[in-house]
């Protein structure tokens, strides 16, 4: 499947590293022509606008500077990996994101809600402490790395990302309110994918979206890496389908082969439109949001 280019992330503003774009995105949703993008190795939400080519408004999320040593700032950045519009159910607004860290060291256990102000200009952030959901996630898995997740009902799922000395990835669920509130007591493993393998190497799943009709939307890419803390060579990368019950469907491997990281999906007249944003795993070089379309079976 072809991967369309439709921007570099840049912003308006220095980040970190000292350069005035993402290069590290990892969390994707669309509200109508704005697409919001999470960056791991920041205190900064993104949000840019698809219809014009302008610098990205920049939304500050934790209090304080990250070091613009790569090392340094990787140590302590907060991973938020995971980004997700709440819906209305949950009794939040419309405008309101749950931001998520991955839980793969202790400075990676806490949540953001992000409510954005009139035309995304200002948020307001509540932090949610998620350590109780990590504590319980621990049993299950070698190591946590969670970085995809869509609310399905009440439900939160949650998929925990494998590497090559533990290549399942792990569809977990809980209540999305015990999420909300920080008082998470209870987590259900619900499916256990080992997905094909590119170069010899698994591809792991980096995010998720739930569609209409029930189906879910995969990125993964096959990264060449045995913990969750340490990046690896790219090998590969892949959108995949699953259906109501996790089995998978649909396998398309992407060009050009980028590290996927964030997913959003909608259907349409052409079938599958799908927006993904890149990791581009080097502060020197921008983050990139394209788009692809997955034809109708």
């Amino acid at each position: 499947m072809r991967l369309t280019h439709l921007r570099d992330l840049n912003v308006a503003g220095q980040l970190a590293a000292g350069h005035s774009f993402l290069s590290a995105g990892s969390g994707l949703v669309q509200m109508g022509d704005r697409f919001c993008v999470i960056a791991d190795d920041e205190h900064h939400l993104g949000v840019f606008s698809l219809a014009a080519d302008q610098p990205g408004k920049l939304l500050r999320i934790l209090p304080g500077a990250l070091s613009a040593d790569q090392v340094a700032r990787k140590a302590t950045k907060p991973d938020f990996e995971i980004l997700l519009q709440l819906p209305a159910a949950s009794g939040f607004g419309e405008s309101c994101l749950l931001a998520m860290g991955s839980g793969s060291t202790a400075q990676r256990m806490r949540g953001a809600i992000i409510t954005l102000g009139s035309g995304g200009n200002d948020a307001t952030v509540q932090i949610v402490d998620l350590r109780p959901l990590f504590d319980l996630l621990a049993p299950f898995v070698s190591e946590i790395n969670l970085e995809g997740a869509f609310v399905r009902g009440d439900c939160l799922v949650l998929l925990n990302r494998g590497n090559m000395a533990a290549p399942e990835t792990c569809i977990f669920k809980t209540t999305l309110s015990s999420i909300l509130n920080g008082e998470v007591t209870d987590v259900t493993l619900v499916k256990t994918l080992r997905l094909p393998s590119i170069a010899g190497v698994p591809l792991s799943v980096t995010d998720a979206v739930l569609l209409e009709n029930g189906a879910i939307m995969l990125s993964a890419v096959a990264e060449a890496t045995s913990n969750s803390y340490a990046d690896g060579a790219l090998c590969g990368a892949a959108i995949m389908q699953l259906d109501s019950r996790y089995n998978l469907l649909r396998l398309e491997p992407v060009e050009p082969a980028v590290k996927i990281e964030g997913i959003e999906a909608r259907q349409n007249a052409e079938g599958i439109e799908i927006f993904c944003v890149s990791d581009a795993d080097d502060p020197e070089k921008p983050s990139a949001l394209y788009r692809a379309v997955l034809p109708s079976t």
